[in-house]
């Protein structure tokens, strides 16, 4: 692997010295959340420095090297065992403010998924701070960093926390407990993330400076595939076809609103401190933001492209984009989107989703059925679909994801047995997500960083539908039948559920709609279901035309001196000029600034590191 200095940068200015990577003080020699596995030129190269495969000069422990996990609620000695006492692990968690999912009587650490940990393993988590919205939460830890008070665990919002984090000597040496206690589903899924060792990029991105620092965040590929989400029932109610482009988008929400449907606007938009598109550091999970309009418009603002001469250039500044944006501040002015765009807290963008007076909203699969469950709840014949936004020349673009963004990092403080805890209950959140009642949001799970195979979403897809089409059957999945996988981590349960919510006389023949569904019946399973064979079919049926990748995914040393500063001025005027604050008038001068102010040092950077 190429040695390469990432420097730390952080979305909020924070002011701590850089310092090397602790790992003498972690004690853990004897301790014990899908994948993208595609690299843009040059990416698989943005590491920190050294064989990260073997971190601190102990070999990768193979999957296939290791039994097979232990069932749900049972224990073996590695991976799920359970401590002879209580051991607590402090950490500080950003919570859903919406989330009304918990009993009465439950709370952030005291819930169905912290008591099986406790009951199960002996492991009490207890939050000792936790934050209701993304910009609160990247402020706290931002903090707890600047301060030196991380708690024994916290998720890193984005990599660049990790960074800062580890130089400022504040992380554990995790290597050799991740590697001796990960379980076998685990390992399976790291290595889903390279063709060796010496390449899982899942390792890779979590190692500063050749130290292991954090449990990395691997996730399905289709959580950077962004496409929008319609009322069906409306459209079909009002005669009108499904949108392939922006233009019959727009004719879409004007008529939901001209009909009533919707009476204050029919698309919705981001929170505060949410952001319009997805960029090369927060490359997935973009919720109500605009990235499937954007790529209709040939744009992919946010990422660090090559033109066809090979020179590198900023996808945000670019024509395409000032299209792009342009229609969106035409959306704005006729009152289409949520006029309080970029305003909103606490998931106030998405009441009018729930309420059923929304009929349109964009972000990845899981943003139907997961992310919208109260629309179902207050209307069980909420037909919500999913579908491409295409371009007028009628190819799907799709901007590719980096392996993951989160981390879970470790503090340097924190016992041997608190280490190996986290990893414990990494490994039962792997093995049994799916066994739990999740109706209760999976999100109480304490310090959940999901780990998932690149394809497991496509994977869930197919194996499901030729269950509803008769091809196979749920028994097929389970353990000790012929197309049983443990990789798959869901799918066993999955298929062994479908019955209780998919109506047995939905044959496949047409696409899943509500009314194939028991909503209300295994509620979370709905949910679930929704999300995978609505909300993913695009993706799991159609080819998209266009996969593009951004050249890097993290950001490099030397940026720091001039990112804030490109990144505040681009985040405000994009959002500015979408609400009208700032006249498209001024898209030119807004990119010379871009350049200017430190962008032209950027692209330097990023063509350096790429020549290397």
């Amino acid at each position: 692997m190429s040695k390469k200095i990432i420097a730390a940068l952080l979305a909020l200015a924070m002011t701590v010295g850089l310092a090397a990577c602790g790992n003498g003080d972690s004690g853990t020699s004897d301790s014990s959340t899908s994948g993208d596995t595609s690299t843009s030129t040059g990416t698989s190269d943005t590491d920190d420095g050294g064989d990260t495969a073997e971190a601190d000069g102990s070999a990768w422990i193979a999957a296939d090297d290791l039994e097979d996990d232990a069932a749900p609620g049972e224990n073996d000695d590695r991976a799920f065992a359970k401590f002879d006492e209580v051991v607590e692990v402090h950490y500080g968690y950003q919570i859903d403010p919406v989330d009304t999912t918990l009993p009465e009587g439950d709370s952030v650490d005291n819930n169905q998924y912290t008591r099986y940990l406790e009951e199960n393993y002996n492991i009490k988590f207890v939050a000792d701070w936790t934050a209701g919205n993304t910009s609160d939460f990247q402020q706290k830890v931002s903090l707890a960093i600047a301060s030196a008070s991380l708690p024994d665990g916290v998720i890193a919002p984005t990599r660049n926390y990790l960074v800062q984090a580890a130089r400022s000597d504040l992380l554990a040496d995790l290597w050799t407990v991740f590697n001796e206690y990960s379980s076998k589903q685990v390992k399976q899924i790291v290595e889903t993330t390279g063709t060796s060792p010496e390449d899982y990029r899942a390792i890779t991105n979590a190692t500063v400076d050749d130290v292991f620092c954090a449990l990395p965040n691997i996730t399905v590929d289709t959580d950077g595939v962004y496409i929008y989400f319609i009322r069906q029932d409306w459209l079909d109610e009002l005669g009108l076809d499904v949108p392939k482009t922006y233009d019959e988008l727009e004719a879409a929400a004007k008529a939901f609103m001209e009909e009533g449907y919707s009476p204050d606007y029919a698309i919705a938009g981001i929170d505060n401190g949410g952001r319009t598109y997805s960029n090369f550091m927060q490359s997935s999970n973009n919720g109500y933001g605009f990235d499937a309009l954007y790529q209709a418009f040939n744009a992919t603002p946010g990422y660090f492209l090559k033109d066809e001469n090979g020179e590198i250039y900023w996808g945000t500044t670019t024509d395409e984009m000032k299209a792009a944006v342009t229609e969106l501040a035409d959306w704005y002015a006729q009152g289409l989107i949520n006029p309080e765009i970029g305003v909103t807290t606490n998931g106030d963008n998405a009441n009018n989703v729930k309420n059923g007076t929304c009929g349109i909203f964009m972000g990845p699969w899981w943003s139907l059925g997961y992310g919208n469950p109260d629309s179902f709840k207050n209307d069980t014949s909420a037909d919500w679909q999913a579908y491409p936004l295409y371009t007028n020349d009628g190819e799907w673009n799709i901007h590719m994801k980096d392996i993951g963004t989160t981390y879970t990092m470790v503090s340097k403080n924190a016992s041997e047995d608190v280490q190996k805890a986290i990893i414990i209950a990494n490994n039962v959140l792997v093995r049994d997500e799916s066994t739990f009642d999740t109706s209760v949001a999976i999100g109480w799970y304490p310090l959940r960083n999901t780990m998932a195979a690149a394809d497991e979403c496509e994977y869930e897809y197919d194996a499901l539908m030729s269950i509803i089409k008769g091809e196979t059957t749920p028994d097929q999945y389970q353990i000790g039948g012929d197309l049983y996988t443990s990789l798959y981590k869901n799918l066993g349960n999955d298929a062994a559920t479908l019955s209780e919510v998919i109506s047995e006389d939905y044959d496949g023949s047409d696409i899943l709609h509500v009314t194939d569904c028991d909503v209300m019946t295994n509620n979370g399973q709905f949910n679930r279901f929704y999300a995978l064979l609505v909300g993913d079919r695009p993706y799991a049926t159609i080819e998209p035309d266009n996969k593009i990748y951004s050249e890097v995914y993290y950001t490099l040393d030397g940026m720091d001196a001039y990112w804030t500063q490109v990144s505040d001025l681009e985040d405000q005027t994009i959002l500015q000029m979408i609400t009208g604050k700032k006249s498209m008038d001024e898209w030119d001068q807004f990119c010379a600034d871009w350049h200017a102010q430190g962008g032209d040092q950027i692209l330097q950077i990023v063509e350096d590191f790429l020549a290397e």
